[in-house]
């Protein structure tokens, strides 16, 4: 038997937390929260994840922050990066400091988990 795939869920709104918590759960992920930055660096850090979702604006770090750190300490973790920020310059900074897909909010759960889907196989 397989092991689950591991999603590390970083955001500072506890709707948004809970809400990709259960529904990760509920399709075979295992699934470690963090409610600020530096808690998600620090997880991702020593975790073994297979994907990480981070909001972009979160107290401590930015998501843009934790991608570079872990770049800069050899930890390769895909990242589907989440903003309520409706600007392009975010996303593309997003896409070219590594994410591997940007979603803004409000964002439709179905999609979202299509995404997931498409980067790792629970």
């Amino acid at each position: 038997m397989t092991q689950p795939k591991r999603i590390l869920v970083a955001d500072d709104s506890p709707t948004i937390t809970t809400l990709l918590r259960s529904a990760l759960e509920g399709a075979g992920y295992e699934v470690s929260s963090a409610i600020d930055g530096v808690e998600a660096y620090e997880k991702g850090r020593d975790g073994d994840f297979d994907l990480a979702i981070l909001d972009q604006l979160m107290p401590g770090l930015l998501g843009l922050e934790i991608i570079d750190r872990w770049h800069k300490e050899g930890i390769e973790i895909p990242v589907i990066m989440l903003s309520g920020v409706d600007d392009d310059r975010t996303v593309i900074d997003s896409l070219d400091k590594g994410a591997v897909d940007f979603v803004r909010k409000p964002f439709r759960l179905p999609e979202l988990m299509a995404r997931i889907r498409h980067r790792v196989q629970a």
